[in-house]
C-alpha cells in the first residue's frame, strides 16, 4: 500500500475522536443515538464510495504519468530528465 493512504491520527486528534464516542456511549436517549447512528452509516456509505472513487482517479492518473514516461523518447528521457 502506498505512505500516502496510511492514517495517522495525532494524539489530539485521537483524543478528540475518543471523547465524542465516550459522549454517544454515554447518551441516556436511545432515540437520538439511534438517529446518529442512522445518519452515520449513510455518511460512512458516501464516503466509503467517494474515497473508493478518488483513489481509482488516483491510480489512473499514475498509470497514465508512468505510461506517458515510458513512451518518450529515449533522447528526451536522458537530457530532459522530466
Amino acid at each position: 500500500m502506498m505512505e500516502w493512504m496510511v492514517v495517522n491520527l495525532s494524539l489530539e486528534e485521537e483524543l478528540e475522536v475518543e471523547g465524542k464516542a465516550r459522549l454517544v456511549l454515554n447518551c441516556p436517549d436511545s432515540k437520538e443515538v439511534a438517529r446518529l447512528c442512522s445518519t452515520l452509516i449513510k455518511q460512512n456509505a458516501h464516503q466509503s464510495k467517494l474515497l473508493s472513487q478518488a483513489v481509482r482517479h488516483i491510480a489512473r492518473l499514475e498509470a497514465i504519468m508512468c505510461f506517458t514516461h515510458l513512451t518518450r523518447p529515449w533522447w528526451k528521457r536522458i537530457f530532459l530528465h522530466h
